[in-house]
């Protein structure tokens, strides 16, 4: 029996709003050379015990997250290879979310955007506020700017009670302290970013270099991230930090690796998802009853 894989994505191709969709799909096309595995790009967490893409489902077999998907079509792990796996999940994965959910520029201009491509309504209004909420959690040491999005934003005074309390010299006055603080707010949040994962990636890299394998799911996921990153609209500003910090040759290398993932023809299966496997507001409802029925 073929094992299904649910991933985040759109015509033929994993979007970058997962990164471990990508990874996975760059992995199963590199290591899956007799095709024993469907993609379909479901975009329905509601699939998945843990409510997260991808998911495998083999049977009566679920596997969820990356890693754990990984293991089933991967050789056998040194300890070395899984503690590179789990320090790109906790760390440089921490950093993709923070870039898709919490630099502003990136979140306004692309992930909200998406995401109404990916789901149906409400779900594609919904989905990026939650998502944002857990980013927020696991970004906790990072600054990051407000946003209506976030629950606890209270309601503005109205432009009207601003127009009888302030004179337009002194509104003009506020309005360009407040850029000004803006600026170096987002100065200061990018260089917090930038800072850890130049740090991280170097870090990697060095631990990296005493495995003699040519490719492991580590890399992967490491690919991915970096090249979801790369992606977003303030990706040319993470593309010169990441030339300086690890040097123009190593930058080319990583470089060349995402172009290969990223252009190369597939390899794998897919298939459409059918009505049960979409994300759509009639299975969402009947997902919802199911885990409060088994609650």
């Amino acid at each position: 029996m073929k094992a299904t894989v649910h991933l985040w994505g759109l015509d033929g191709r994993p979007s970058i709003v997962s990164p471990e969709s990508v990874a996975l799909f760059w992995l199963l096309n590199n290591t899956q050379k007799d095709c024993d595995v469907t993609i379909v790009f479901s975009n329905n967490t509601d699939l998945s015990p843990n409510q997260e893409l991808p998911l495998l489902i083999e049977g009566e077999i679920k596997l969820y997250g990356y890693a754990n998907i990984a293991r089933r079509f991967s050789a056998e792990e040194s300890a070395l290879e899984m503690a590179l796996l789990q320090f790109t999940q906790d760390h440089i994965c921490a950093l993709s979310q923070y870039q898709l959910y919490l630099n502003k520029n990136n979140y306004d201009s692309f992930t909200r955007k998406v995401f109404a491509y990916l789901l149906e309504w409400p779900l594609w209004y919904n989905t990026p506020l939650k998502y944002r909420a857990l980013a927020r959690k696991r970004c906790e040491t990072l600054g990051y700017f407000e946003h209506e999005d976030d629950p606890e934003q209270v309601e503005q005074p109205s432009a009207e009670l601003d127009d009888l309390v302030q004179s337009k010299a002194f509104k003009l006055t506020n309005a360009s302290k407040a850029r000004g603080k803006e600026l170096l707010k987002s100065a200061r949040y990018n260089l917090q970013y930038m800072s850890r994962l130049s740090g991280q990636v170097a870090s990697w890299l060095e631990a990296r270099a005493r495995l003699e394998k040519p490719s492991t799911a580590a890399d992967f996921l490491l690919w991915a991230n970096l090249f979801v990153q790369l992606e977003l609209p303030d990706g040319q500003l993470v593309k010169e930090q990441l030339q300086t910090a690890l040097g123009s040759e190593v930058y080319e290398s990583i470089s060349k690796r995402l172009n290969d993932c990223s252009k190369s023809a597939s390899k794998l299966e897919l298939r459409a998802p059918s009505f049960a496997e979409k994300g759509n507001v009639v299975m969402s409802a009947y997902h919802a009853l199911q885990r409060f029925v088994s609650a």
